[in-house]
C-alpha cells in the first residue's frame, strides 16, 4: 500500500513459504486473544486467503475449510510448504 500511495512500482508477493509463516503466525496469535476455538474458526476463513491465486491449492483449501485445532493448521501448513512451490 505504501509503494501503492508513493506512486511506486508494486512489489511483488511474497514467497508462498513466507506468507504461510505468516499466516500461521496471525493464527497463533488469534489463539492468545480469543482462545484456540475461535482461532480456528477465524482460521477457516484468514488461511485461506494467503492461499489466494496459488495454482493446485483447492486440496488446502478443502481442509482449511474443517479446521478444528491449532494442529490442523500445523499439518496443514506443513503439507502446502512441501506440496505447493
Amino acid at each position: 500500500a505504501k509503494a501503492a500511495m508513493a506512486g511506486q512500482p508494486i512489489p511483488d508477493r511474497p514467497p508462498l513459504n513466507q506468507r504461510v509463516d505468516v499466516a500461521v503466525r496471525q493464527l497463533e496469535l488469534a489463539k492468545e486473544d480469543h482462545g484456540e476455538k475461535i482461532a480456528c474458526l477465524e482460521a477457516r476463513k484468514h488461511f485461506a486467503w494467503y492461499l489466494r491465486g496459488v495454482a493446485h491449492s483447492s486440496y488446502f483449501k478443502e481442509q482449511i475449510s474443517s479446521i478444528a485445532t491449532m494442529e490442523d493448521v500445523y499439518r496443514i501448513a506443513d503439507g502446502i510448504r512441501r506440496e505447493l512451490k
